[in-house]
């Protein structure tokens, strides 16, 4: 482990050097070199060079997360188009909307739905897919067959830290980026009413509780941000085990201690907070319930904020310069000098399906997807001159039709590569944000990589589950006085325990002490 440590350490700094751009679900400053992909190919009659039989033409299921833009049947068969001229094999894709994603990803598999290809991630189920056998096992003989060039370009300690008790069941991004949460808000809303530039979460409360009062044509904000990282997480400087799970660590705590957030003090002081934002009229009464796509809503103009990672708000914010530049879109860091970890390369990837009967075509199709410039472009980007223009080999501009496909916005994540091309209208507002965080408040943690198998605490771990939503959504959200005697955070966590949170963050523990001892 601590050669995989140290290939990571230097992986990462390595790309610092070269000016890597690292931001959430990946933004990068790379470009696609024409003809340099070796991915097989073939036509719909041909035998591919890895021996493959491709003569039979294959249809690929394939399920992502998000909402279908407007021309995505457009791009896709453009896509399709180049993939049944390489492969004979077309992409059949699906999308989990934001707003039940989390509900229907892991029904998906438990009904044993048809479809091939899956995007995965630390953050949606990963490690509880691969132990319930969700995921097929990708050997290297596979990969090395039918993805040569994802083999030859993954670094080693990308394939480490997709093994599940050793068996690798995700292929990783390759790229590097930060997940950490950052708000978005209507610079002209916040001049028009005199408040100042926003450094923390207080005047964000301002800045919701003042919309409330004054702009009845908008909802100030969707709730609490995901996973509570702007309001409680990352204040903290604590890192989730699982995200689903209240199970975290302090990143600059090199003991790697692990704990049930529910149980501190802070935790106490959030739940409070929470209920009293709430009051203000920041969000709404209904917000768990709510399944607006808050991002949309927000370059819709009708929300006064949206909380989320640097590069969907960066391109959020690139798209709405175009459309609207006269809402003044400005992204806040609330806790700017807080300590943080970068993102491991499970933190997007693509999985094929346990029950594919064309996985080897599966894993052909990645390696386009990731490494052959036209069909990484159009996925990523849309159509050349219509949706976006090259800017350089590195960077590229949007187009106004890349409202009907925004950049990046389709979940490519799971194929982020080192071909990402940087968004050219934000360049600047990335680099400063990206730069500074890489040279004042990055750190590493033993458990960066860590992943957990659930497979000795299942029972629990779905117990745990149910609480949060029952009794922990609610505090999350606001919605109830931690001081309730029947709802409050003396239930919640009273709840936890009965559902066996305690042996869940021991079965944690054993399995990270191992790593920690390694480091």
């Amino acid at each position: 482990m601590a050669y995989t440590k140290k290939l990571a350490t230097l992986s990462l700094a390595s790309l610092f050097v070269m000016g890597t751009v690292l931001t959430a679900c990946g933004t990068k400053d790379a470009s696609p070199t024409p003809g340099a992909s070796t991915a097989p190919q073939a036509n719909a009659s041909a035998t591919s060079s890895n021996g493959m039989d491709t003569s039979k033409e294959v249809k690929l299921k394939m399920v992502l997360l998000g909402s279908k833009p407007k021309a995505f049947d457009e791009v896709y068969g453009e896509v399709n188009k180049l993939m049944k001229q390489k492969i004979n094999a077309t992409l059949d894709v699906s999308f989990l909307d934001w707003g039940e994603y989390q509900q229907k990803y892991p029904l998906m598999f438990a009904a044993n739905e048809d479809f091939d290809l899956v995007f995965s991630a630390t953050w949606s189920y990963y490690a509880q897919q691969a132990t319930k056998n969700g995921f097929m096992e990708l050997t290297e003989d596979m990969i090395k067959k039918f993805a040569p060039k994802t083999w030859a370009e993954q670094p080693k300690v990308a394939w480490e830290q997709a093994k599940i008790n050793g068996k690798i069941y995700m292929v990783p991004q390759n790229n590097f980026e930060y997940s950490y949460h950052m708000v978005g808000i209507r610079g002209d809303l916040r001049q028009k009413h005199n408040l100042p530039e926003l450094k923390t979460y207080a005047d964000y409360v301002t800045y919701l509780k003042t919309v409330a009062e004054k702009e009845k044509d908008f909802k100030p904000s969707i709730g609490v941000s995901e996973f509570n990282a702007v309001e409680l997480v990352q204040p903290n400087e604590w890192n989730f085990v699982v995200p689903q799970m209240p199970v975290v660590y302090k990143v600059t705590d090199g003991s790697g201690k692990l704990f049930n957030f529910v149980d501190t003090p802070e935790f106490a002081t959030f739940s409070k907070k929470m209920y009293d934002t709430q009051k203000t009229g920041a969000w709404s009464r209904d917000a768990i319930a709510n399944k607006v796509d808050k991002t949309q809503a927000f370059k819709d103009g009708k929300l006064a904020s949206v909380e989320w990672n640097l590069g969907t708000l960066l391109r959020a914010k690139s798209e709405m310069q175009t459309t609207h530049p006269d809402w003044k879109v400005e992204l806040y860091d609330l806790s700017a000098d807080k300590k943080r970890l970068s993102n491991p390369f499970i933190n997007n990837g693509m999985s094929i399906h346990a029950g594919s009967k064309n996985y080897e075509r599966g894993l052909m199709a990645i390696d386009l997807l990731r490494y052959d410039p036209e069909i990484h472009d159009l996925t990523n980007y849309g159509i050349k001159g219509k949706h976006y223009e090259a800017v350089g080999n590195d960077q590229f501009k949007p187009l106004p039709a890349s409202a009907d496909f925004p950049p990046g916005g389709t979940c490519p994540w799971g194929w982020n590569s080192m071909h990402e091309r940087l968004d050219s209208t934000v360049a600047a507002e990335t680099q400063k944000f990206t730069e500074n965080w890489k040279k004042t408040v990055t750190v590493n943690h033993p458990l960066e990589t860590y992943t957990f198998d659930d497979s000795k605490v299942k029972n629990e771990v779905a117990a745990v589950s149910n609480v949060m939503d029952t009794y922990g959504k609610p505090l999350f959200y606001g919605l109830v006085d931690p001081n309730d005697e029947k709802h409050g955070l003396k239930v919640f966590n009273d709840k936890l325990k009965q559902a066996g949170i305690d042996k869940v963050v021991a079965e944690m523990q054993n399995q990270a002490n191992p790593l920690i001892a390694k480091k």
